[in-house]
């Protein structure tokens, strides 16, 4: 009997066992086979929302430019010179200052204006401006430097009317310049050209918008008209990536007819591009399949990690269970047997002790009441082992159908053509995941840009693209750990205290980080309506982890406490700020790498 009883316990331990293991085979297999094809599907899909963002903001800063150079039209009595300038060429000598005006009335210190030009229709120079005479040519048909003139005289010589977005590099100034070309005409029938308007602009401002929507400095972005070559780029190269950018902007130099198409993968490399609807201007991305095949094999590790566990829990479970389920048969046949061989002490005393074979009867009856009361108390507690169970799969189920929400919402947004809802809602996904996640207190300082970038974005779609954001984080600090949630907060009071209250036209919010004297140094500067700083330094100094977790904040004191409490009282928040307004928040942090975390 008891070998049977092993055999039968062995079996459905070996029976549960076996379809664990084959579930998680048959998961492992398909997670190989299919999640590389998921990954790239996903990435690149990824990647084309990140251009039309780009596109985005680059069309907006390109008609500002556009709208303020047109203002040109408004200088009459120099319009009807040029107009005239065949008849009478030295009345062009009145307007040799206009380009300087024009600088100084229509272009702000932030649009990062470096020459003005104004030619008539022979290309004799009208006037110029230059913000740094010795760098800048005083007139680009008359000068030894490379400015790029090729390009211009084809476009000058077209029918194109449309504005001409070109590019070179200074080597004077040792600086990457886009160059908007504006065709002076009438308005009449005959639309006739009689000049054209050139300004060269540094190319920060492009820079800074595509380093706004690129988490990694691995991913390489580059700006290229067709036919002409790069403008400007973002990001870090390999000596295969450099080969790469090399090819591929040759290729659409060369172009002349159409936009080259190009393959979604070269080499270890997924390739966006995006060619933009208003300009001659074409956005291409190159992101390392590493970063995304990072995903994957993290993905598989945890996989066998999970399967692991659930074998050892399954071998436990199993053994437990199954010596449960066939305890009440082991002692319902012993019970049988004792009886059968005569152990009348095992009879329950119903009706006295009459007759032998009545007594077995009672005795039996009373066993199955047994068995049904224990079968009973069984099926109770395990459908409320089920209630538990659905309930705490229920309270995790639902933040992911939150994420899952967002998720199908950008989709939709996507399909319709609106780019913005599904940005949006990129963003507050990508939030909400990583508000949420509580698995992990510590996270990297990549990490928590990629969340601040997130929620300022839907803070420029909820308040308008209002503030200017300038990050200078260091690469070697981008594997720093910090604690999770540590800079939204701060960059959060900037804005809201900040920037809120200020009536300015630059709001300006610089994002640093670097490393100085064995620490991670963190600065988040605005240029607001400034605080009290010493009062919360105070403050600061005087924060109680104790007293904090008993709300609910996770505001700067709650940062700064948490702070304090992990690394020590020689780190954590304080703050600067001027008479003149303006804000700065310093976090000072020990260097903890990501792999040290592991080790």
């Amino acid at each position: 009997m008891k070998n049977r009883k092993w055999t039968m316990r062995r079996a459905v331990i070996g029976l549960v066992i076996g379809c664990t293991l084959f579930a998680i085979v048959a998961q492992t297999v398909v997670f190989e086979v299919i999640s590389r094809q998921q990954i790239r599907r996903e990435s690149l899909l990824n990647n084309d929302e990140t251009l039309q963002r780009i596109e985005a903001e680059l069309d907006s800063y390109i008609h500002d430019n556009i709208v303020k150079m047109q203002t040109i039209y408004t200088e009459t009595d120099m319009i009807y010179a040029m107009r005239h300038s065949r008849k009478n060429k030295k009345r062009l000598l009145d307007y040799y200052f206009t380009a300087w005006h024009l600088s100084e009335r229509r272009f702000d210190s932030d649009d990062q204006l470096l020459a003005m030009y104004i030619y008539d229709n022979d290309d004799t120079l009208v006037s110029s401006w230059r913000k740094q005479p010795y760098n800048y040519p005083n007139d680009l048909y008359d000068t030894g430097q490379y400015v790029n003139v090729v390009h211009l005289k084809n476009y000058l010589r077209s029918d194109d009317y449309s504005l001409l977005l070109s590019g070179y590099h200074n080597e004077e100034a040792d600086t990457d310049v886009i160059r908007f070309v504006l065709k002076l005409h009438t308005y009449d029938g005959d639309r006739s050209q009689f000049g054209y308007l050139i300004c060269d602009y540094s190319t920060q401002n492009i820079s800074n918008i595509m380093s706004k929507y690129i988490s990694s400095r691995d991913v390489y972005v580059w700006l290229q008209p067709q036919g002409d070559s790069p403008i400007t780029q973002v990001g870090n190269t390999t000596k295969e990536e450099s080969k790469l950018f090399t090819d591929l902007t040759k290729i659409v130099a060369t172009s002349s007819d159409s936009f080259p198409k190009f393959d979604d993968e070269y080499g270890s490399f997924y390739l966006n591009s995006r060619q933009s609807e208003k300009y001659n201007l074409h956005i291409i991305m190159l992101t390392p399949q590493s970063l995304m095949m990072h995903t994957q094999s993290a993905l598989a590790r945890m996989l066998i990690i999970i399967a692991v566990f659930i074998i050892l829990v399954t071998l436990l479970f199993g053994t437990l269970i199954s010596g449960y389920i066939y305890r009440p048969v082991e002692a319902l046949s012993n019970t049988i047997i004792k009886i059968k061989n005569g152990e009348t002490d095992l009879r329950a005393k119903t009706d006295g002790w009459s007759e032998e074979l009545k007594v077995m009867g009672d005795e039996f009856n009373e066993m199955l009441d047994q068995i049904g009361r224990m079968v009973q108390d069984e099926y109770e507690a395990k459908v409320l082992m089920e209630r538990t169970q659905y309930k705490v799969l229920q309270a995790q189920i639902n933040p992911h159908f939150l994420y899952n929400t967002l998720d199908t919402m950008s989709g939709i947004a996507a399909s319709q053509d609106c780019t913005l809802v599904s940005g949006l809602c990129q963003s507050l996904s990508a939030i909400f995941r990583y508000s949420l996640d509580i698995s992990d207190t510590q996270s990297t300082l990549q990490q928590e840009m990629a969340h601040v970038r997130n929620y300022l974005y839907v803070m420029d779609v909820r308040n308008g693209n209002t503030i200017k954001y300038t990050y200078r984080i260091d690469s070697d600090t981008l594997d720093d750990n910090i604690p999770r949630i540590t800079l939204q907060p701060i960059v959060e009071n900037a804005l809201q205290h900040g920037l809120r209250n200020t009536r300015r036209k630059d709001k300006e919010l610089i994002i640093s980080a670097k490393h100085r004297d064995d620490k991670l140094v963190i600065t988040i500067e605005d240029n607001g309506a400034g605080m009290d700083a010493e009062a919360m330094n105070e403050q600061l100094a005087k924060a109680d982890i104790g007293r904090i977790e008993m709300g609910r904040s996770i505001g700067v004191m709650n940062v700064n406490a948490r702070v304090k409490s992990v690394y020590g009282e020689d780190c954590g928040i304080r703050y600067e700020s001027g008479p003149e307004g303006g804000t700065k928040a310093i976090i000072e942090l020990p260097i903890v790498k990501e792999e040290a975390k592991g080790a």
